[in-house]
């Protein structure tokens, strides 16, 4: 069988391959350990990709003041391996600008010691901050490192992915100009390649698209691509009632509603879809709200589409099917997820998780995806954890067929 990925992040996933991986970490100071060792190898700043905080025998993030331990003379970025969260050493901080001082950005956050000084921890759009200064002294990853990277999909049986990329600021710390890099590579793709574009700029967005269109390969442009929340992992999807683990916070909203009808209408004007990330019940709901006006002023349902829909109210699910909007799923994240998710939202919620079947049962399109580097992109196992549904509710199962079917190739 050829499978299609439906929510894929290349060029991350070529960094997993290229660069440091950490997701096997066990402590910090095994973390310390690898990130000094590839600095021994490396010039320039060192980026470190899949840290899985739930690892580590301390159970909680590093710091700033961690990494210095392994690193102090040059910038240390390590993403946690969802990509909403990243920590920073204290000289990638400093080359940012960043300190006591500097207020949080809009849809993101430093996280502070008692003195208000950043621990080094930074949450969404907080990424961004120090990523943009970071980039200029991290090694470019090589087009033929790229190519190797992507020739690894078909031997999984991955013969098209839909891409998600950025024109301006990479969504992980590593190549510069990810459309351009793409239709530069075109001609030596070993995958058919459909691209979302990361973008909050309409004129972005349409350069992007035009620049695909020159592409000499099968590469085409296929919408738009925004994050209305974060992550279950850290405590940033944006939900209606507090984390079980931190009753403090109920995640992260970055939705902007009229830039996000802008940008849909944008999209759809050049032929693209509208995909929107929501993985909170609040978030999707926000979503919901855009999806809805969208399509109430002219967009054809087919072109909407929430990429995760991770958790979700009855009410939220019978409204999406009225829609038609299309749910894009992880099945991958079942397993990755097991050992820690309802720490996160409580055994009530644990309930309402991933609901798989009651999208089918709805009516609602589906289609899955890896969200790779986020998880291996092999669909295999993504299968078989929406099959069986390990440590989640068996009742939102998916029959095989139905489980390989959200894997098939669209219409070219």
């Amino acid at each position: 069988m050829s499978y299609h990925d439906h929510h894929f992040h290349p060029f991350g996933y070529a960094a997993t391959l290229t660069g440091l991986e950490v997701y096997e970490s066990r402590s910090i100071d095994d973390l310390r350990k690898r990130l000094a060792d590839h600095a021994e190898r490396t010039d320039g700043a060192v980026i470190a990709e899949r840290l899985n905080d739930e690892r580590l025998a301390e159970g909680r993030l590093p710091t700033a003041a961690d990494l210095d331990e392994a690193v102090r003379d040059r910038p240390v970025l390590v993403y946690r391996y969802c990509g909403h969260i990243a920590v920073a050493n204290t000289a990638a901080l400093g080359l940012a600008g960043v300190s006591a001082g500097t207020p949080d950005p809009v849809g993101g956050s430093f996280d502070r010691g008692p003195d208000g000084a950043p621990t080094g921890v930074l949450r969404e759009t907080a990424i961004d901050v120090v990523a943009a200064r970071v980039a200029d002294h991290v090694a470019p990853t090589l087009d033929s490192e790229i190519i190797e990277a992507l020739s690894t999909l078909p031997k999984m049986g991955i013969d098209s992915v839909t891409a998600i990329l950025s024109p301006g600021e990479p969504l992980w710390v590593g190549v510069e100009d990810e459309i351009g890099t793409l239709v530069r590579l075109a001609p030596d793709l070993p995958i058919a390649v459909d691209v979302l574009v990361a973008t909050r700029d309409p004129q972005e967005l349409t350069d992007a698209a035009h620049r695909l269109a020159t592409a000499e390969g099968p590469v085409r442009f296929h919408g738009w691509k925004d994050f209305s929340d974060g992550s279950f992992g850290g405590h940033t999807a944006a939900m209606y009632e507090a984390y079980f683990d931190r009753p403090e916070t109920t995640g992260t909203v970055r939705l902007d509603h009229a830039r996000a009808i802008e940008m849909g209408f944008t999209s759809y004007k050049l032929g693209g879809i509208v995909a929107i990330h929501a993985i909170g019940d609040l978030a999707n709901d926000m979503v919901l709200d855009v999806m809805e006006e969208l399509i109430n002023r002219g967009v054809h349902p087919e072109s909407t589409r929430i990429e995760h829909a991770s958790i979700m109210t009855p009410a939220a699910i019978e409204r999406m099917a009225r829609l038609g909007v299309t749910a894009s799923v992880q099945p991958a994240f079942i397993a990755s997820e097991e050992d820690w998710l309802e720490k996160r939202l409580g055994p009530e919620r644990m309930e309402m998780v991933y609901p798989f079947r009651s999208f089918l049962d709805a009516g609602i399109p589906m289609v899955g995806g890896s969200d790779a580097p986020v998880e291996h992109p092999d669909p295999r196992p993504a299968i078989q954890a929406a099959v069986e549904r390990k440590g989640f509710n068996t009742e939102e199962a998916l029959t095989r067929e139905e489980a390989e079917a959200l894997f098939s190739p669209p219409n070219r």
